[in-house]
């Protein structure tokens, strides 16, 4: 069994959205959703009969607040940057308004607001027909709950009323009486935003599961869409399956199960493998998604699973002196704090017929009952072939640490022998001393592997060079005695 971690896979598809503004805002906040609207009814909200008017005396315009439609984005995603139109329409149940405007405020995540005004517009209760008003307004580079921002996942629009009724002093020209409404809601009104270009998917793959006595592969993923589960199409689901050797092929996995989970969908899959009479390869699956304005959303699982389909035998095996610290076997030393290296080699045997041979390779730290991950890879080996690694790995703490190496650690390979995929070692981690610097560029050099100890014959040649030149360098002082003969 595989397992992912909690991170979920964001797709990096972008697609064109319409969003729809819902609700009364007479009764508070509005909301945006993906879903066109299908009523014959209008839903009607009122602007206040204040903003009728210019100002008096100063004819200036008095912007009042209609509403404000708002969603909570549910997952990360971005608004691609780009030009685009809001549009609503407006009608009056009551008088004529002339020179009426609308201002919007558009607030994405933490991007800072995007105010436009706008045309100007008479409107009157005598005309059969809505008002359309649209507003065009530039968004550029604006992201949504970034897991790593706070207080930036509400996508929000405040709207704006002003009429442009000339002022009169309220003393002689009384309080306005027209109303107008703004009309959202119906199939004949679907105020909103045309052709959002978003990205807002995302998709876990809680299990993948080679089910070896089935000839197939379980995958279960978990889907969330930013607008929520309505967003989605429940009834189309496809699993993609492509091997990194053999490219994508068109194969898909069976559809197993759906269920609804709070704002997540949980959909499953089996691939069977010989079916589709696929090759040994590293395979990767992808959940297609289909939303309800019928866009396709891709998301890829970044889990990478060994698939090994031939019917010879293979044993892929370890030993204890396999193992090396700093090219020593057995037990060994090192210094808290320091950093060591780590050669491990694993060799295959078997049919020589089979090409394709992953080996995954675990590191682990046994701590009296839990089991510590301190490196994991995956290396390739045909039968009668050996490979090795290295990798460095550091202990803070002074003490006795039992380390494991362990070779398909999740049995993902059918083996003739499962038994010999162990080995050992016992390490010892010393107080750090104080070293002179001879001794620790000594140190540094043999920690790091094989390699390594060319330079330290060239390191200690020079020190021997050095202390030749100085000895050379000595002063002699000739004395003659008086009776020495030439």
């Amino acid at each position: 069994m595989l397992s992912q971690s909690a991170q979920a896979e964001e797709s990096d598809d972008f697609n064109a959205l319409d969003l729809y503004f819902y609700g009364d805002l007479d009764n508070g906040d509005g909301n945006i959703s993906t879903r066109m609207p299908t009523s014959d009814t209008d839903t009607q909200s009122d602007c206040p009969q204040e903003g009728n008017r210019l100002s008096w005396p100063g004819q200036d315009r008095q912007w009042q607040d209609v509403g404000t439609w708002e969603i909570e984005m549910q997952t990360p995603g971005e608004v691609a940057s780009g030009d685009y139109t809001f549009t609503i329409w407006a009608n009056s149940t009551q008088g004529t308004v002339e020179d009426v405007q609308f201002r919007i405020t558009i607030d994405i995540g933490d991007s800072g607001g995007i105010t436009e005004t706008s045309q100007s517009k008479t409107i009157t209760d005598s005309s059969e027909y809505a008002t359309r008003f649209d507003i065009n307004f530039d968004i550029s580079n604006a992201s949504f709950s970034n897991p790593d921002v706070s207080n930036d996942d509400d996508f929000t629009i405040d709207l704006e009323y002003s009429g442009g009724d000339p002022g009169e002093n309220p003393l002689t020209g009384g309080s306005p009486t027209e109303q107008i409404v703004i009309l959202t809601s119906s199939a004949e009104h679907p105020a909103g935003i045309g052709n959002l270009t978003i990205n807002h998917y995302k998709a876990l793959f809680p299990e993948i599961v080679v089910e070896d006595f089935s000839e197939r592969v379980f995958v279960k993923t978990q889907v969330r869409s930013a607008f929520g589960v309505s967003d989605i199409d429940s009834n189309d689901w496809t699993l993609g399956v492509y091997g990194l050797s053999s490219g994508n092929q068109g194969l898909t996995a069976d559809f197993s199960m759906k269920s609804l989970n709070n704002d997540t969908h949980e959909v499953s899959f089996y691939w069977y493998y010989n079916q589709d009479l696929a090759i040994s390869d590293t395979y990767h699956f992808f959940i297609q998604i289909t939303d309800i304005q019928q866009n396709k959303w891709e998301v890829e699982s970044d889990e990478d699973v060994y698939l090994v389909i031939h019917g010879y035998e293979i044993d892929n095996y370890i030993g204890s002196g396999d193992i090396q610290i700093n090219n020593q076997t057995g037990v060994s030393k090192v210094q808290a704090g320091s950093s060591f290296t780590v050669d491990i080699t694993v060799s295959a045997q078997g049919d020589p017929l089979i090409s394709y041979n992953p080996i995954p390779i675990s590191v682990v730290w046994v701590s009296g009952t839990n089991e510590i991950v301190l490196y994991e890879t995956a290396v390739f080996a045909k039968p009668g072939a050996s490979t090795t690694i290295s990798y460095r790995h550091t202990f803070e703490e002074n003490g006795e640490y039992l380390i494991k190496v362990i070779i398909d650690r999740g049995n993902l390979v059918a083996e003739s022998n499962e038994n010999n995929n162990v080995a050992e070692y016992l390490l010892i981690v010393d107080k750090p001393e104080k070293e002179d610097m001879l001794q620790s560029i000594i140190d540094n050099i043999t920690g790091g592997g094989t390699t390594s100890m060319l330079l330290l014959v060239s390191v200690a040649s020079i020190i021997l060079a050095v202390l030749f030149i100085n000895r050379n360098k000595t002063v002699t002082d000739f004395e003659w005695e008086e009776d020495d003969e030439f």
